[in-house]
């Protein structure tokens, strides 16, 4: 019963460019090459916002999946040969192994979905959501990602402490979004609530031993200037005029495609 629910498909890596919303101060450190990756337990356990909007906090992020009771399957517990039927309400959680030393970077993407859409397009243009002011008031756009990935990949080969555990795939690619509520199966790194649907969110990931870290248990990558591959703007800005797009070619870096602007 439990063992599909450490299936999880790996995510998509298609897109048109990636962005970051923050404080001006976060997103010129990010330029000057600063990737700042917080672990799966940090994110598990941050309180909601201050406004109430839990736009970062999410208890499932350090778990692979959820299997409920429903009226095939029950959830029994074992104890010294003993089984104990939990009730038709008992929800299981497998969690993943030493989740302080797995690390994600987010960032929002502009990307095509299922129905070929970037989430918010209009015929003016992409109309971004106003929620993104929760996490600042800049924001970086980068206008080169397979370029971007590649800084990103070389500063992980040089970092010593680094490791890529299974469960993580390629180590990048776009969030899914689902409804968790009675949901049963696999969640993974890159699948969250369809509440944080707006976000669009695109992850990196990647595992550090303790060593790699800093005092806070974070991990510091240092990828080298990124001022030729990026812009910083107010977020307003954006809010206030639909970005306008430009589909092209898709574009192959080695097994990792990405689809930019020319």
């Amino acid at each position: 019963m439990f063992s599909n629910l450490l299936d999880d498909d790996a995510p998509s890596q298609k897109i048109w460019t990636l962005f970051k919303v923050s404080s001006k101060e976060r997103l010129k450190q990010m330029q000057k090459g600063l990737i700042y990756m917080n672990s799966l337990d940090y994110f598990a356990s941050l309180k909601d916002e201050s406004s109430g909007m839990d736009t970062r906090a999410d208890p499932h992020e350090n778990v692979h999946g959820m299997a409920r009771a429903i009226q095939k399957n029950k959830l029994v517990l074992e104890i010294d040969g003993k089984q104990f039927d939990l009730g038709k309400k008992a929800v299981a959680s497998i969690k993943y192994d030493n989740t302080k030393n797995v690390f994600i970077f987010s960032m929002g993407c502009v990307a095509d979905n299922e129905n070929g859409k970037v989430t918010g397009e209009t015929d003016e243009g992409i109309v971004f959501d106003e929620r993104f002011k929760e996490f600042g008031d800049h924001i970086l756009i980068i206008t080169n990602p397979v370029e971007f990935a590649k800084r990103y990949v070389k500063a992980l080969r040089s970092r010593k402490g680094i490791f890529k555990p299974e469960f993580l795939h390629k180590g990048l690619g776009r969030v899914t979004y689902k409804p968790l509520y009675g949901y049963s199966g696999p969640l993974g790194v890159y699948s969250k609530d369809h509440r944080f649907d707006w976000q669009t969110e695109y992850r990196l990931a990647i595992g550090a031993e303790d060593k790699a870290l800093n005092k806070r248990g974070a991990l510091e990558l240092h990828v080298g200037d990124l001022s030729d591959i990026t812009q910083i703007s107010t977020l307003q800005s954006v809010l206030d005029a639909p970005v306008k797009i430009k589909r092209t070619k898709v574009h192959i870096m080695g097994d990792r495609a990405f689809a930019l602007k020319s």
